[in-house]
């Protein structure tokens, strides 16, 4: 089984009898990085009614959790989980916030509009192997963009941050196992167009 996760984070906002459910999607790399996004967010969405979430990590999906996050038991946070399971999704969390419009969805109408939420950000989401990957944060001159990206991409590697200023700045993204034939080819690059590159530990 081939399990993916996102390249960056995506979120959609959704109206369901006048309750807004906005639903995030994050990459994760770990259980704590999970739990410092949901604490942050809540601070982001202080006034919101609700903040259920799910996150699964691990390549083989070893851990998994959810919260209804005050809502009935198994409307919120189960349905939330089961759209990420069905989708084939690791490595990644997903909340959604929702915004009570005083008309009561049922418990039927809260899983459906729970799971619908993530179901539509997973629809805007760039998904990516679900496999280790080594992040390397560049810095380059504008003619190097080119050559660059063509490699990036032979390599099935992935472009997760761009900064456009005096010379490219690029946060990207290269699978593990080739990550030895990958730092051959930049550090080829080097003279050639200024490009300076360090690797995340």
């Amino acid at each position: 089984m081939s399990y993916y996760s996102i390249a960056e984070p995506v979120n959609s906002r959704q109206k369901i009898k006048h309750s807004e459910f906005l639903a995030f999607l994050f990459p994760i790399d770990s259980l704590e990085e999970a739990e410092a996004i949901i604490s942050q967010h809540r601070k982001e969405y202080p006034d919101a009614t609700h903040h259920c979430f799910a996150y699964i990590s691990g390549f083989n999906r070893e851990t998994q959790f959810y919260s209804d996050s005050g809502e009935p038991t198994g409307t919120a946070g189960k349905p939330i989980l089961n759209a990420l399971l069905s989708a084939n999704m690791t490595n990644i969390l997903a909340i959604v916030t929702r915004y009570f419009g005083g008309i009561k969805l049922g418990t039927a109408g809260l899983a459906k509009a729970y799971s619908g939420s993530v179901q539509a950000t997973l629809l805007k989401a760039n998904k990516i192997p679900a496999i280790p990957y080594s992040t390397y944060h560049l810095e380059l001159d504008y003619q190097g963009i080119n050559p660059l990206k063509y490699k990036i991409s032979s390599f099935n590697g992935h472009i997760i941050e761009e900064n456009w200023d005096n010379r490219a700045e690029l946060k990207v993204q290269i699978p593990e196992e080739k990550s030895k034939e990958w730092e051959e080819f930049i550090n080829g690059l080097k003279p050639k167009f200024y490009l300076n590159y360090k690797k995340e530990e």
